[in-house]
C-alpha cells in the first residue's frame, strides 16, 4: 500500500491462496469477526477504509513515514460496511471489470439512462485541443471547443500520485502532448482528435464523479471504525497471523 496525495492508491497482487497460507491474516480475521473472511473481502475492506481524502487527513502525521496503517475493526457490522464501500471503489477503479454485483454491472460503470448525474458530451470537439479547464459555475469541463458535463469540482480536482487525473488524461491527447521529450520519436503524435476519445473521457468523468460521491460515506465510516474496538497487532498475532520479518517475506508467491 502506498499513500498518495489526498487519497490512497492500493497496489496489490491478485488475491490468491498465498494470502491466507502465507500470513494467516485471513484466518485471524475470520476468527476475530466470527465469520469467514475472503481475500476478496479483505481487499475491498482496505479500499473502503483508505481510498478517500478523509483517511489522509486523519493520518497526516503517520503518513509522513512511508506505508499505510490499516485499522482493522473488530466489529463485524463495520467490517461489512467497509467491504460494501470498497467493492464499489474497486469496481469503479477497474472500470467495472471486477467486483460486479446486483447494482454494479460488469464492464459498465455509467449511471442508469436518464440519470442527471451522468456526464455527457454537450458540445462536440472539432479541432485538436490545446488545453482543458473547468467552468465551476456551469459544472462543465471545457476541452478545446468542446464541453462535457455535469462535472463536479471535486471530480475535476481528483488527483492520484500528486497528478490531476483529468489534466493528465488530456495532456497526452492535446495538440502538443506533454511528457518528457528524450527522442525524436517523442515529437511524433496524432494531429486529429480521435472519435473514440470523447467516449473514453465520458467514462473517466463518470468514474471520478461516482468515486467522489462515495467519499462522504467513507469519511463517515472511518471515525466509527476508529472509535470502536480495533484489532491490534497482538490480537492478530494471538490469532496466528505471521508477520513479515524481512523484505523477501513481503513479496507475493505466485
Amino acid at each position: 500500500l502506498q499513500g498518495i496525495s489526498g487519497r490512497s492508491h492500493i497496489a496489490v497482487s491478485p488475491p490468491g491462496r498465498y494470502a491466507e497460507s502465507r500470513s494467516g491474516l485471513l484466518g485471524a480475521l475470520s476468527t476475530e469477526l466470527g465469520r469467514k473472511v475472503t481475500a476478496r473481502e479483505m481487499l475491498a475492506y482496505v479500499a473502503g477504509v483508505v481510498s478517500h481524502p478523509g483517511f489522509t487527513r486523519t493520518f497526516a502525521d503517520e503518513l509522513t513515514t512511508p506505508g499505510i496503517r490499516v485499522p482493522f475493526t473488530a466489529d463485524a457490522n463495520l467490517f461489512a460496511s467497509a467491504v460494501a464501500l470498497g467493492e464499489q471503489v474497486i469496481w469503479l477503479h477497474t472500470y467495472g471489470e471486477t467486483y460486479a454485483g446486483d447494482d454494479r454491472p460488469a464492464g459498465d460503470i455509467r449511471y442508469p439512462r436518464g440519470d442527471a448525474r451522468q456526464p455527457r458530451s454537450l458540445t462536440p470537439i472539432t479541432t485538436m485541443p490545446t488545453g482543458v479547464r473547468h467552468d465551476a459555475e456551469r459544472a462543465v469541463v471545457v476541452l478545446g471547443d468542446g464541453e462535457f458535463g455535469p462535472v463536479r469540482e471535486e471530480a475535476w480536482d481528483y488527483g492520484v500520485g500528486g497528478k490531476n487525473v483529468i489534466r493528465s488524461w488530456v495532456n497526452y491527447r492535446k495538440a502538443e502532448p506533454g511528457g518528457k521529450k528524450t527522442s525524436p520519436l517523442d515529437h511524433i503524435h496524432v494531429t486529429e482528435w480521435d472519435p473514440d476519445w470523447p467516449s473514453e473521457l465520458i467514462v473517466l468523468l463518470t468514474v471520478l464523479t461516482r468515486l467522489v460521491a462515495l467519499e462522504p460515506a467513507q469519511a463517515e465510516l472511518l471515525p466509527r471504525i476508529l472509535s470502536a474496538p480495533v484489532l491490534t497487532r497482538k490480537d492478530l498475532t494471538v490469532a496466528r497471523t505471521r508477520w513479515p520479518s524481512k523484505p523477501a517475506d513481503r513479496k507475493p508467491r505466485y
